[in-house]
């Protein structure tokens, strides 16, 4: 079993182990092995960004854990873009993403927004347009070889149940 939590200052290593390990074993089909756009791709993701992403009162950082291990994790802003979505490898198709991407959807649904947008990698592709999302344009240069495939999804706003309503 797993839980989706709120992202905490303590597990900023731990998250930066699950999107080092997902870029390098999930995302070959982007980075392809080459050495300069994984060192550009991993850059920033270190433990210091990753505390100042999750203190950050714009973002939104939830993690998925099971046994107190983190398996996922996932950073949304405020402008209703999502930043960052990586599980490790072993956490795939088994209902951790799509249960952290409810999490980022509810919040973004509380703070008001009609619409999140994303870059994607290519492999990601299907599991975001199972989710709903729709290219939102041409793929784009990154850096290196890599390449990244926007994406917008559109929000239904909360509706009470039928024995809420007035």
């Amino acid at each position: 079993m797993f839980a989706v939590r709120p992202a905490e200052k303590k597990d900023a290593e731990a998250a930066v182990d699950v999107v080092r390990r997902s870029i390098l074993e999930s995302c070959a089909d982007d980075h392809r092995g080459d050495a300069d756009t994984i060192a550009k791709w991993l850059s920033n993701k270190t433990v210091e960004h990753f505390v100042s992403w999750f203190a950050n009162q714009d973002n939104y950082c939830m993690i998925a854990e099971a046994g107190g291990r983190p398996l996922g994790v996932a950073v949304l802003r405020r402008s209703g873009e999502i930043v960052l979505f990586y599980l490790l490898p072993s956490a795939q198709r088994k209902g951790i993403g799509t249960a952290l991407h409810s999490a980022l959807e509810e919040k973004a649904k509380s703070w008001g927004l009609t619409k999140l947008g994303l870059d994607s990698t290519v492999r990601a592709c299907p599991f975001y347009e199972k989710l709903g999302y729709r290219s939102a344009g041409t793929p784009r240069p990154r850096f290196g070889v890599l390449h990244s495939y926007p994406y917008e999804k559109l929000l239904q706003p909360n509706s009470l149940n039928a024995a809420d309503r007035p």
